[in-house]
């Protein structure tokens, strides 16, 4: 985006001789490179730590959440550090200390590059333990690995926009910083579709901390020139860090301002995500789509003053904050497709409106650094409350609608802090009050709207009288069309807090945590448990009914004719014993006999709780005769350590059910946990069975694989309306009454692939006709 010709104008204006223009040109080029690098590589290392630690936590956007809630706390140290570097008047002092740290920073990566073959993947002993709080060890797992790193890489975009700014006497470095969130949407881009793609993860950390050693060796020499640059400047007589002195400093409520204005848009990114992905639509990587936008936005309003105009926006977001608010309250008569589109254009004018109110108000290259923190400060809020606060206080995604609401209320604050507001930008208020007004109406009753248009037609009237007849405006300083548009967005508060209080009385039950919210839903004949776009089970209840298993495990779908018909021995009296990854309502207990043993492995505490307790929701676990057992934590994690501890479970069955989301783990479709798996098992009769029911993802290749990676039979049997995958050392046991009419070979789209601990990809087994879904 930004070349050679389009930096150079900036090298003229160095304070250089003539013969030094192009050594000039080259710093230039130089300083642009690497911010481009340093921003590149910081959103890199997330992806690169994020593929290897998402697995291991469950999946789901709340671990993604937590890790950039980690990264913002850093990003907003690393400006803290670029502030307080800056502010020392000794140029030399803050080459010295930069290259040092830097310095430090290499020694660290290459002692971890020795002892685990990869700088920021570490061993095994460092993988999370069942019982473990997933957001300390998230934290403490990402502190231990990338957080020295990535601390560094923070520091460079602003660091650097000063000491260019620095060496130009004080011209706008800005552009540079449209530059950096550029890097940042080419590293989170590339990712997906090239990165994960080509590399294992092994290879994708050593790549990562090769372009790791050349950013710092590079910035080393960046430094170094500028700490030079103080010899020169002082003979020019002109101290180089004298820039912009007579820019005056902003004042203290545009600073909280800036801080507002960087939660809002940081709140919005974060609590879109967790809707479309948890709420809306499960689709893997579709989490890119609003930190894509959210990207994009940075580069659109700090790349120039032209692109970002309030005519344009105020409409923009008065049109997101309607057709939002509706998506949300009335979503489920849209198809999927229409509300990503919905939801991605409330949180890109949103998005707009902050960081462009941001990008007007930025100060003067002396105050840089300070504004830069300020930001890092409000984005670092925002993943604070929907991380950390949020899923305290509130049962459901009740932060998307404050952040798009309060958006309004920052917009209309920004624009009564400027002492001069054209006829045109007054004209846009007026357009977004009229949007505003007609979302309003389906809101209002008929009374209610009668009333309001009544008002309004009044005080049109009283307007045209009196300007007809040349008496003056009544308070004609009074910014009456903003504080309508105000009023406006109050009453959108107002009409969201009172359907969340009645969408609260929907649900029998509604809980949030670090794994999403979760509902129990009361319908004419069941309870169901839903997690947004996905149910999890239900129970008839009618107590005839009440045990009759249901939904993906009924008696006519695989799993139901398996456990029915698997051989209890000679007698047909020998218990089973059945482990499963995936508890859901419990609904495959209903299953169990007499002296049969069950083992759920359950990552969501609260999934459990539905089920256990005097008084528990579903009742399948409590009602069956066999022995029911939970285990709290990741499944893999929990196999590993019972084998750890000699505690092979020896199971007839092990069934693993949990690939009907969009954060499908998989750590448990690969071949190192197929080890685990088998271990688990009583002998070469038993089978694992595989659950890839999914309407966006083909799972049938991988599973085959594993098969075939531990010298196993498969069959699919595809009844019931699920979808369902047999894997046995001994092909009889695949072969049992009732089902063998139903077991097919495993049809499959494409070869096997076998998916391993260092290399999985989403991207190859996405089903064709998902597009197709969307719409429906």
């Amino acid at each position: 985006m930004y070349d050679v010709a389009e930096l150079e104008p900036l090298a003229r204006e160095l304070p250089i001789s003539p013969n030094a223009i192009q050594p000039a040109r080259n710093l230039v080029v130089l300083y642009g490179a690497v911010i481009f690098l340093s921003a590149f590589l910081l959103f890199q290392v997330q992806l690169v730590i994020g593929k290897y630690i998402l697995p291991l936590f469950g999946g789901g956007p709340s671990v993604w959440n937590t890790s950039l809630f980690f990264f913002q706390v850093l990003l907003l140290l690393g400006y803290a550090y670029a502030h307080w570097l800056s502010s020392r008047r000794a140029t030399k002092m803050q080459s010295r200390i930069h290259v040092a740290l830097l310095a430090v920073a290499l020694a660290v990566v290459s002692i971890l590059w020795l002892k685990w073959g990869t700088p920021i993947t570490p061993g095994a002993a460092w993988k999370p333990q069942p019982g473990d709080n997933p957001v300390a060890k998230i934290l403490e797992l990402l502190s231990v690995t990338v957080a020295l790193p990535f601390f560094l890489l923070s520091t460079t975009s602003p660091l650097l926009q000063d000491w260019f700014a620095r060496s130009q006497g004080g011209k706008s470095p800005y552009r540079l910083y449209a530059l950096s969130n550029a890097g940042s949407l080419l590293g989170l881009l590339s990712y997906p579709f090239l990165v994960e793609w080509l590399l294992t993860i092994k290879h994708q950390a050593l790549l990562w901390s090769s372009g790791f050693v050349i950013f710092a060796l590079s910035c080393a020499g960046l430094a170094w020139q500028f700490g030079r640059q103080e010899r020169g400047a002082r003979e020019a007589q002109k101290p180089i860090s004298s820039i912009d002195e007579a820019s005056p400093a902003p004042s203290a409520m545009r600073y909280v301002l800036w801080v507002a204005l960087a939660t809002c848009s940081s709140v919005m990114l974060l609590s879109t995500t967790n809707l479309l992905c948890q709420n809306i639509v499960v689709i893997p990587l579709l989490w890119v789509v609003p930190l894509s936008l959210y990207l994009l936005s940075f580069i659109i309003t700090f790349d120039s003053d032209r692109w970002y105009r309030r005519a344009v926006f105020i409409p923009l977001y008065a049109l997101g904050l309607g057709v939002g608010m509706k998506a949300v309250f009335d979503g489920a008569n849209f198809a999927a497709i229409r509300q990503i589109g919905i939801f991605s254009l409330a949180l890109f004018s949103v998005c707009m409106v902050c960081h462009g109110e941001l990008a007007r108000s930025k100060p003067g290259a002396r105050h840089l650094t300070a504004f830069f923190l300020l930001v890092a400060t409000g984005g670092a809020l925002g993943g604070v409350i929907v991380v950390l606060i949020a899923p305290v206080i509130f049962r459901g995604l009740w932060e998307f609608q404050i952040a798009l609401i309060g958006c309004g209320a920052l917009l209309i604050w920004s624009f009564l802090m400027e002492d001069r507001v054209g006829k045109t930008e007054r004209a846009s208020w007026a357009v977004a009050l009229a949007i505003l007004a007609y979302f309003l109406r389906s809101y209002l009753t008929q009374r209610q709207a009668l009333v309001t248009a009544g008002v309004a037609l009044i005080a049109a009237l009283i307007y045209l009288r009196r300007k007809r007849n040349g008496a003056a405006a009544i308070a004609p300083n009074f910014p009456w069309i903003p504080a309508a548009a105000l009023a406006a967005v109050a009453l959108f508060a107002f009409f969201a807090l009172q359907r969340i209080r009645r969408d609260a009385d929907y649900a029998l039950l509604q809980d949030r945590n670090f794994f999403g919210v979760k509902y129990v839903i009361k319908t004419f004949d069941s309870l169901r448990m839903q997690s947004g776009a996905v149910q999890h089970g239900s129970q008839f209840i009618d107590p005839a009914k009440r045990d009759e298993p249901t939904g993906y495990f009924s008696r006519k779908t695989g799993v139901g004719m398996l456990l029915t018909n698997f051989p209890r021995g000679a007698n047909g009296s020998q218990p089973l014993r059945v482990g499963v990854i995936g508890m859901g309502v419990g609904t495959l207990a209903a299953y169990g006999q007499a002296g049969d043993f069950y083992r759920f492995y359950e990552i969501d505490p609260v999934v459990i709780h539905f089920s256990e307790g005097p008084h528990p929701y579903f009742t399948f676990v409590k009602d069956s005769p066999a022995k029911v057992e939970t285990q709290v934590g990741d499944g893999r994690l929990s196999l590993e350590h019972e084998l750890s501890q000699g505690q092979p479970q020896k199971y007839d069955v092990l069934i693993v059910d949990a690939f009907r989301g969009d954060a499908i783990p998989l750590h448990l479709l690969t071949r190192e946990a197929m080890e685990i798996y088998t271990k688990e098992l009583r002998g070469p009769d038993s089978v694992v069975a595989f659950h890839i029911s999914n309407w966006y993802l083909d799972l049938a290749p991988v599973v085959v694989a594993l098969g075939n990676s531990q010298q196993m039979s498969s069959v699919a049997v595809s009844t019931g309306g699920a979808r369902w995958i047999f894997l046995s050392r001994n092909p009889a046991s695949l072969a049992l009454p009732k089902m063998k009419e139903f077991a097919t070979p495993v049809p499959l789209s494409r070869a096997p692939l076998l998916w391993t601990d260092d290399y999985s990809n989403l991207l190859q087994v996405l089903r064709p006709e998902f597009v197709k879904s969307l719409y429906k």
